[in-house]
């Protein structure tokens, strides 16, 4: 019982969120089916070197900044969940809409810009930001379940591109 909820809370969604981006990479064209970890290491590489050559969405920018593959993947989780976390406290803080605007000051969005450089330390530094958040008895067991969540999801979307082209799971209508 001490691996399913490593499994049901790290490992399945780190399997669809990397089924999501690759298969989103492969549908505009920055990876193929066939890439392996080096054709993947250069288009990084390729990255860092000239932005503007490579016209590349939001989504994975963040992704490639945090280094792409696994680790990227869990720094840009571990990012949106602290980004989200801070917003929201930051909105439910006020009472009123005349209370937010009253309170927006240069310091508050300085503030804002601060926190946010803080969130993105602690982003490159997961492993012990979840270990705060989740009552984690073996951390072995999460660090190995969202590691092959990763690996299902990759798999998972190059696999389905290949049988079934650029159609999601869900969009796909049964032929009767």
């Amino acid at each position: 019982m001490s691996i399913l909820y490593p499994v049901l809370l790290a490992g399945l969604p780190m399997c669809l969120l990397s089924f999501l981006l690759v298969f989103w990479a492969i549908k505009h064209d920055y990876i193929s089916t066939e890439d392996d970890k080096a054709n993947l290491k250069k288009f990084k590489q390729a990255y860092k070197q000239d932005k503007s050559a490579h016209n590349v969405n939001p989504i994975h920018q963040k992704w490639l900044f945090f280094g792409g593959g696994f680790y990227g993947l869990m720094a840009f989780i571990t990012y949106i969940h602290v980004e989200v976390i801070e917003v929201y406290d930051f909105v439910a803080s006020y009472t009123t809409f005349a209370n937010f605007i009253d309170q927006i000051t240069i310091g508050a969005l300085l503030g804002l810009i601060y926190d946010s450089l803080i969130n993105l330390i602690e982003a490159f530094v997961w492993f012990t930001y979840w270990d705060d958040h989740i009552d984690m008895k073996n951390p072995w067991y999460w660090l190995l379940a969202a590691y092959f969540g990763y690996q299902a999801g990759t798999n998972l979307a190059q696999r389905w591109v290949k049988s079934n082209g650029l159609v999601l799971p869900w969009a796909v209508k049964n032929k009767e």
